[in-house]
């Protein structure tokens, strides 16, 4: 049982661990290219200052942040940043399941799915609702 928790804990920390880290390096990355090139790599709006400024639905979505960092646009970099940044904690979650499985915590079991279910019901159907 003491290993269990002590591989538990280990597990846990690398995703949490990792998911910071790749999250700093890609905004710092990010950061650095939108300081170097002076453009968020994003046209006709050029300037930070009028990014900032304009919503364009052309530029929501997953679709658009893949082309974006494909692109090695500074703006969609800090995006893809920030967004495994907000990720790291579901993946937290996610991985927690099997690992309660494993150690036979039927009821964490439950309260974590539940806890999922209802973060992945706020990310994909109450927040596209919100936004329209």
């Amino acid at each position: 049982m003491q290993r269990d928790s002590e591989r538990f804990r280990t597990v846990i920390g690398v995703v949490l661990r990792y998911g910071v880290v790749a999250s700093f390096f890609i905004v710092a990355l990010g950061s650095i290219l939108l300081f170097t090139e002076g453009q968020t790599g994003y046209s006709p709006l050029e300037s930070t200052q009028s990014l900032v400024g304009h919503r364009d639905a052309s530029l929501v979505g997953l679709g658009p942040l893949l082309d974006g960092v494909a692109a090695g646009r500074p703006y969609a970099l800090i995006d893809l940043g920030l967004l495994i940044l907000l990720a790291t904690p579901l993946a937290r979650v996610a991985i927690s399941i099997p690992l309660f499985l494993e150690e036979g915590s039927y009821a964490f079991v439950a309260i974590t799915t539940t806890v999922l279910a209802i973060l992945l019901l706020s990310i994909f159907a109450v927040a596209p609702v919100v936004a329209s």
